[in-house]
Protein backbone atom coordinates (compact mmCIF):
# COMPACT_ATOMS: atom_id res chain seq x y z
CA UNK A 1 0.00 0.00 0.00
CA UNK A 2 2.45 2.20 0.85
CA UNK A 3 4.60 1.35 -2.35
CA UNK A 4 1.39 2.08 -4.19
CA UNK A 5 1.31 5.55 -2.54
CA UNK A 6 4.79 6.55 -3.39
CA UNK A 7 4.68 5.14 -6.42
CA UNK A 8 1.65 7.30 -7.03
CA UNK A 9 3.31 10.62 -6.01
CA UNK A 10 6.61 10.14 -7.77
CA UNK A 11 4.38 9.70 -10.93
CA UNK A 12 2.51 13.35 -10.08
CA UNK A 13 5.30 14.77 -9.42
CA UNK A 14 7.14 13.91 -12.82
CA UNK A 15 3.83 14.72 -14.72
CA UNK A 16 3.43 17.87 -13.30
CA UNK A 17 6.75 19.02 -13.53
CA UNK A 18 7.01 17.93 -17.19
CA UNK A 19 4.11 20.42 -17.78
CA UNK A 20 6.23 23.51 -17.17
CA UNK A 21 6.05 25.98 -20.03
CA UNK A 22 9.50 27.09 -21.21
CA UNK A 23 9.08 29.93 -23.35
CA UNK A 24 11.85 31.59 -25.09
CA UNK A 25 11.59 35.82 -25.45
CA UNK A 26 13.42 36.56 -28.75
CA UNK A 27 13.99 40.58 -29.28
CA UNK A 28 13.44 42.61 -32.01
CA UNK A 29 16.10 44.26 -33.35
CA UNK A 30 15.74 47.80 -34.64
CA UNK A 31 18.05 49.43 -37.40
CA UNK A 32 21.16 50.59 -35.92
CA UNK A 33 21.51 53.85 -38.38
CA UNK A 34 19.04 55.54 -37.48
CA UNK A 35 16.50 55.99 -34.36
CA UNK A 36 13.05 54.38 -33.95
CA UNK A 37 9.98 55.38 -32.43
CA UNK A 38 8.01 52.66 -30.92
CA UNK A 39 4.69 53.08 -29.51
CA UNK A 40 3.05 50.62 -27.05
CA UNK A 41 -0.71 50.95 -27.53
CA UNK A 42 -4.39 48.92 -26.04
CA UNK A 43 -7.32 49.48 -27.75
CA UNK A 44 -9.48 49.49 -24.78
CA UNK A 45 -7.30 52.78 -23.95
CA UNK A 46 -7.82 54.97 -26.99
CA UNK A 47 -9.39 57.72 -25.50
CA UNK A 48 -6.49 58.35 -23.30
CA UNK A 49 -3.64 57.97 -26.29
CA UNK A 50 -5.47 60.44 -28.44
CA UNK A 51 -2.67 62.67 -27.26
CA UNK A 52 0.08 60.33 -28.19
CA UNK A 53 -1.07 60.66 -31.58
CA UNK A 54 -1.62 63.98 -31.38
CA UNK A 55 2.14 64.43 -30.56
CA UNK A 56 3.23 61.74 -32.98
CA UNK A 57 1.81 63.76 -36.24
CA UNK A 58 3.40 67.31 -34.97
CA UNK A 59 6.35 64.96 -34.81
CA UNK A 60 6.64 63.84 -37.70
CA UNK A 61 7.01 67.81 -39.32
CA UNK A 62 10.57 67.71 -37.92
CA UNK A 63 11.17 64.24 -37.82
CA UNK A 64 10.06 62.69 -40.84
CA UNK A 65 12.54 59.99 -40.70
CA UNK A 66 12.19 58.50 -37.40
CA UNK A 67 8.52 58.89 -37.21
CA UNK A 68 8.63 56.93 -40.58
CA UNK A 69 10.51 54.13 -38.74
CA UNK A 70 7.53 54.57 -36.38
CA UNK A 71 6.56 50.82 -34.65
CA UNK A 72 3.34 50.63 -33.51
CA UNK A 73 2.90 47.36 -31.06
CA UNK A 74 -0.54 46.43 -29.50
CA UNK A 75 -0.83 44.53 -26.73
CA UNK A 76 -2.36 41.45 -28.20
CA UNK A 77 -0.39 41.11 -30.99
CA UNK A 78 3.22 42.44 -29.64
CA UNK A 79 3.64 40.69 -26.73
CA UNK A 80 7.04 39.83 -27.42
CA UNK A 81 8.00 44.00 -27.55
CA UNK A 82 6.18 44.46 -24.50
CA UNK A 83 8.40 41.86 -22.94
CA UNK A 84 11.71 43.24 -24.60
CA UNK A 85 10.98 46.39 -22.89
CA UNK A 86 9.27 45.88 -20.19
CA UNK A 87 6.46 48.07 -20.48
CA UNK A 88 3.66 48.12 -18.08
CA UNK A 89 1.51 50.98 -18.49
CA UNK A 90 0.09 52.02 -21.68
CA UNK A 91 0.57 54.73 -23.79
CA UNK A 92 3.82 54.35 -24.16
CA UNK A 93 6.27 55.95 -26.16
CA UNK A 94 9.71 54.82 -26.52
CA UNK A 95 12.90 56.42 -28.94
CA UNK A 96 14.96 53.30 -29.78
CA UNK A 97 18.79 53.79 -30.31
CA UNK A 98 21.04 51.29 -30.87
CA UNK A 99 18.96 48.89 -29.72
CA UNK A 100 18.81 50.52 -26.32
CA UNK A 101 16.06 52.88 -25.20
CA UNK A 102 17.00 56.75 -25.31
CA UNK A 103 13.67 57.98 -23.77
CA UNK A 104 10.46 56.58 -22.68
CA UNK A 105 7.11 58.52 -22.10
CA UNK A 106 4.54 57.35 -20.32
CA UNK A 107 0.80 57.28 -18.95
CA UNK A 108 -1.37 61.08 -19.10
CA UNK A 109 0.46 63.76 -20.64
CA UNK A 110 -0.14 66.57 -22.78
CA UNK A 111 1.06 66.93 -25.89
CA UNK A 112 3.57 69.33 -25.24
CA UNK A 113 5.09 67.44 -22.83
CA UNK A 114 5.49 64.32 -24.92
CA UNK A 115 6.41 66.25 -28.18
CA UNK A 116 9.34 68.18 -25.77
CA UNK A 117 10.57 64.96 -24.19
CA UNK A 118 10.82 62.90 -27.26
CA UNK A 119 11.94 65.85 -29.35
CA UNK A 120 15.38 66.46 -27.05
CA UNK A 121 16.03 62.05 -27.50
CA UNK A 122 15.77 62.59 -31.05
CA UNK A 123 18.21 65.34 -31.26
CA UNK A 124 20.54 63.91 -28.91
CA UNK A 125 23.59 62.39 -29.91
CA UNK A 126 23.85 58.53 -30.12
CA UNK A 127 25.89 57.99 -26.91
CA UNK A 128 23.39 58.23 -24.62
CA UNK A 129 21.01 55.55 -22.77
CA UNK A 130 17.73 55.65 -20.73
Amino acid sequence: MIRGFVFFLSLSFFILSSCQENETITHIQFPDDSKTLVFFTDESNLQEESTYYDAIIDLKRNFPDEVANLKVAQFNNEKTLYRQFNIKNTPSLLVVSNNKVVTQVDGTLQKDEIIGSIEQALNQTEDTEY
